[in-house]
């Protein structure tokens, strides 16, 4: 039989995925004015900034996606 752990999260981790997500919306706005602007490395590597920082402001809900894919609950 498993337990499911309660997560607590401190205030500290829930302001830092709050900034990942603020930035990563952003990086998505700034790419979009350099891909309008005929930038091309720079708006693609925003846009990699931008998927790498909203997925870690999605952090917790994929951790829960994933283990409810693997069969964790």
């Amino acid at each position: 039989m498993s337990r499911r752990k309660s997560h607590q999260r401190s205030s500290g981790t829930m302001i830092s995925t709050v900034c990942f997500f603020i930035m990563g919306v952003f990086f998505a706005l700034q790419a979009s004015e350099f891909s309008e602007a005929g930038y091309g490395w720079q708006s693609v590597a925003l846009w990699v900034c931008s998927a790498a920082c909203i997925a870690g402001g999605l952090r917790f809900v994929l951790h829960d996606l994933l283990g409810r894919l693997k069969g964790r609950d």
